[in-house]
């Protein structure tokens, strides 16, 4: 099972953040995701390229309004 927990967001636009932190099982990710109180997320692999692969961090596009700061240390998993 794919897993996350959110250190850093950024809000793109309106419908748009961008979350970082350290994962397990990276290539297992699947949208959506979930976190330990139901709520769902649709997310997606951003497209970064890195001059060196870490399969212990990902960087993804959650869609939807958020407010940053409550996203910061949520635990998301695949549902």
């Amino acid at each position: 099972m794919f897993q996350m927990t959110i250190e850093n967001a950024i809000k793109i636009h309106d419908n748009l953040v961008a979350v970082a932190g350290p994962c397990i099982n990276k290539h297992l990710f699947k949208s959506p995701l979930i976190d330990e109180k139901g709520n769902v997320y649709i997310a997606h692999i951003t497209f970064v390229k890195t001059l060196v692969y870490n399969d212990d961090i990902i960087d993804l596009g959650i869609y939807g309004s958020y407010d940053i700061e409550s996203l910061k240390g949520l635990i998301l998993k695949t549902a």
